[in-house]
């Protein structure tokens, strides 16, 4: 089920692919988005991890933690970044137990939907050194969840397709936007 705003967020303890504890609560203080891709090498979720590995240096200077979710395997998702390092925190959940209780959901339109309207971000994602593997979990559609310093979800973003993620202008005003921290 779907998750809305305002409301407070599904607190987790796991953790990153490197195997170090994360337990999102622990970031109380500082805004946070919270996105669910796919898999790190698929070339749609590969193209938005460039996208917030350039803004992330800015982004956490201003205040703003990044934390991402995959549904491969931690070692999947190593052996990717050790192409592409990422700056941010990130999180392998094959048995989407993260992804569920986050209301991210499964579309075989969805899938379809980005694969023949979003051929150019196809392409982007490929260039930036996204490759299509085998993923049993394809059909999952990208969510977005940014939270406020005192753990509440602000906004959520359920894709419409699976290349759908909150666009970087809502993240960027939701960093210039007033603290909620007391």
């Amino acid at each position: 089920m779907r998750l809305t705003a305002p409301s407070l967020s599904v607190d987790f303890q796991t953790t990153d692919i490197f195997g170090q504890p994360l337990r999102l609560s622990d970031l109380k203080g500082r805004k946070v988005m919270l996105s669910f891709f796919r898999d790190a090498a698929c070339p749609f979720c590969n193209f938005r991890l460039y996208e917030l590995t350039h803004s992330y240096k800015q982004w956490q200077a201003a205040g703003l933690e990044v934390v991402t979710v995959f549904s491969s395997p931690a070692e999947d998702v190593r052996r990717h970044v050790a192409r592409y390092p990422r700056p941010f925190k990130m999180i392998s959940d094959p048995d989407l137990t993260i992804y569920q209780q986050y209301g991210v959901e499964q579309s075989a339109s969805a899938l379809l939907k980005a694969l023949v309207f979003k051929l150019p971000r196809i392409v982007r994602g490929i260039m930036t050194g996204g490759r299509p593997s085998k993923n049993p979990h394809v059909k999952l559609v990208p969510a977005d969840f940014l939270l406020d310093e005192n753990g509440g979800i602000v906004e959520t973003w359920y894709g419409r397709d699976t290349s759908d993620h909150i666009p970087l202008a809502k993240v960027k005003a939701f960093i210039d936007g007033p603290s909620t921290q007391h």
